[in-house]
């Protein structure tokens, strides 16, 4: 951490004619500074990554079969749920082409039956009732 203190010392330093000694200070102080921006920009990323994590949390969606992102009402899968189970990997499934009604994962081999896998919306998107109320202290049920 920084001490701010020091930049008074290394002025008064500088005024008494010691410059060797301002110029020690002034070094060690640059060499602070530079730690506490590499801190900074390591609690950035882990910041970031954190947001990423909390973002999968809020919006993946597990079907029973299958992983989905849903995101402002917008279904994207489905994903893999042993790569994501195991690893934290959203692979996508692919559809078959021999038409059989399944998906496969390319990456681990599980394979999905489509009649199974439904991507349902999350509490928070399914349509819900408000409750309007009035400025006259009455309240009225709105779907």
């Amino acid at each position: 951490m920084l001490n701010h203190n020091r930049f008074k010392d290394i002025d008064e330093l500088f005024s008494a004619g010691r410059i060797s000694e301002a110029r020690h200070l002034l070094m060690e102080m640059q060499a602070r500074y530079i730690a506490v921006c590499d801190e900074n920009a390591l609690l950035k990323m882990q910041v970031h990554e954190f947001e990423d994590i909390l973002y999968l949390a809020r919006n993946l969606v597990f079907d029973g079969s299958c992983y989905w992102l849903v995101a402002g009402g917008i279904k994207q899968g489905p994903f893999c749920p042993r790569c994501y189970n195991r690893e934290g990997a959203l692979i996508r499934l692919d559809a078959e082409d021999t038409g059989d009604g399944k998906w496969r994962c390319a990456t681990c081999g599980t394979v999905i039956d489509r009649e199974y896998a439904q991507a349902p919306l999350p509490p928070s998107l399914a349509r819900r009732s408000a409750k309007v109320l009035s400025f006259n202290g009455g309240s009225r049920g709105v779907s």
